[in-house]
C-alpha cells in the first residue's frame, strides 16, 4: 500500500487543454453561448478530470462512511448511540433516506464501518467491515485518534477507491455517526480560526444550551492541543473522527485515479477541505453539490472559493444531497454529446 507522501506526490491537477477544447465545442452548439450555465460548467469540470474526448459516465458509486465519536460522552448530541447502527442497517435495507435515493436513481450504495461502536451482525453484499476502533476517543480527555489510527483510516479510504477504480466511473460520499457535527466543527474551527459562532451549528437538533456547551468544548480543545497553525493531519487526529479520515482518503483516491467525487454537505465538505489542504490539486476532482444548512458550510466554500448549485435546505447527511447531482450531470453530458451545431441542424432539415 502506498504511503501518504507517495500519494500526494503522484496527484496532478486538472487537464486544462481538454477544458479549452470543450469550451470551444460548447460555443458552437445550437444555443446562446453560456445559456446552459451550470450544465456547461459541469461539462468543463468533467473535461478537466477525465480529459477529452469525454468517456461515458455509467457506473456510479455512493460511499457512506460510518463511525461513532467519543465526544458524545460530553452530551453534544441529541441522538442516542444506537442510532448509528440502526440507521446504517436501514440504509442496507434501502429504507433509510440514502438507500431510497440510491435505489431510485440506480446508484450502487456501499456502506463502510470504519469506527462504529457497535457491530452490525448480519452480512450484506454492500457492507464492509474496516473498523479501526470502536469509536474515536473523547477529545476533551485525549486526542481522538493516534497518528497510526488516523493514517490507517485515511489509507483505508484511499484503498477503497483504488479497489473500485476500474468498476466505477464516478463517486459520491456521505457519512453517518453520532457526534460527527462536533468533530467536523472542531476541525473546521482549528483549520480556519473563524468566529466560533459562524462555524458551529445545532447539528442533529441540539438545544441552545447544548449548542453553547458544544462551542465551549471545541474552543477548549483547540487550545488544549494548540491546534491553530498545526498541519491538517494533526488537527484531524486530535479532534476529528474515523469517518472524516476515511473520506479524506476517498478524496485522495479519486484525485489520484482521476475520477470525480461529488461532495455532500457539511461533514463531507470538511473532509474535502482537509484533503485539499493536504494536496491542493484534490480540489480539481471535487464537485460541490448543495448548500448545507449547517452554518460552517459557508466558511468551507469561502475557503475553497467554491459555490454549490443546489439549495435544498438539507442537513441530513448520508450523502442525500450529493446523489441529487447525478441526474443533472447526466443531462449535462447528454447535452454535450447530442446537441448539434446550427449548421448540422440546417443540413439535416434543408439540405436533402
Amino acid at each position: 500500500m502506498k504511503g501518504l507522501e507517495d500519494i500526494f506526490s503522484d496527484i496532478v491537477g486538472k487537464d486544462k487543454q481538454s477544458i479549452e477544447i470543450v469550451k470551444e465545442i460548447l460555443k458552437k452548439k445550437m444555443k446562446p453561448e453560456g445559456s446552459l450555465g451550470i450544465l456547461e460548467e459541469l461539462v468543463q469540470k468533467m473535461a478537466g478530470i477525465y480529459s477529452y474526448p469525454l468517456p461515458k459516465i455509467q457506473k456510479k458509486c455512493h460511499i457512506v462512511a460510518v463511525a461513532d465519536n467519543g465526544i458524545i460522552e460530553e452530551k453534544v448530541s441529541s441522538c442516542p448511540l444506537e442510532y448509528t447502527r440502526l440507521v446504517s442497517e436501514a440504509m442496507l435495507h434501502n429504507i433509510a433516506t440514502i438507500g431510497i435515493f440510491t435505489k431510485q436513481l440506480g446508484i450502487d450504495l456501499e456502506v463502510v464501518d470504519i469506527g462504529m461502536k457497535e457491530d452490525i451482525q448480519k452480512e450484506y453484499p454492500n457492507f464492509y467491515r474496516k473498523k479501526i476502533r470502536r469509536g474515536s476517543r473523547n477529545f476533551v480527555q485525549e486526542a481522538a485518534m493516534t497518528e497510526e489510527e488516523c493514517e490507517k483510516a485515511i489509507l483505508e479510504g484511499f484503498s477503497f477507491i483504488q479497489e473500485r477504480r476500474e468498476e466505477y466511473d464516478i463517486f459520491s460520499n456521505g457519512e453517518m455517526g453520532i457526534g460527527n457535527t462536533t468533530t467536523s466543527s472542531a476541525v473546521l474551527y482549528a483549520l480556519t480560526q473563524k468566529n466560533i459562532h459562524d462555524v458551529v451549528g445545532h447539528g442533529g437538533g441540539l438545544s441552545e444550551e447544548g449548542l453553547f456547551k458544544k462551542k465551549q468544548i471545541i474552543q477548549d480543545a483547540c487550545q488544549k492541543y494548540q491546534l491553530f497553525g498545526k498541519s491538517p493531519f494533526d488537527i484531524l487526529r486530535s479532534v476529528g473522527g474515523y469517518d472524516i479520515a476515511f473520506l479524506v482518503g476517498c478524496y485522495l483516491g479519486t484525485a489520484f485515479y482521476r475520477k470525480a467525487m461529488i461532495v455532500d454537505g457539511f461533514i463531507s465538505a470538511v473532509a474535502a477541505l482537509l484533503a485539499c489542504r493536504m494536496k491542493a490539486e484534490v480540489q480539481d476532482y471535487c464537485i460541490f453539490s448543495h448548500q448545507s444548512e449547517e452554518p460552517g458550510m459557508k466558511i468551507i466554500l469561502e475557503e475553497l472559493q467554491e459555490t454549490t448549485f443546489l439549495q435544498m435546505k438539507m442537513r441530513l447527511g448520508e450523502g442525500t444531497g450529493a446523489v441529487m447531482v447525478y441526474p443533472i450531470l447526466d443531462c449535462a453530458l447528454a447535452m454535450f454529446q447530442s446537441l448539434k451545431t446550427p449548421k448540422e441542424v440546417y443540413d439535416m432539415f434543408y439540405e436533402q
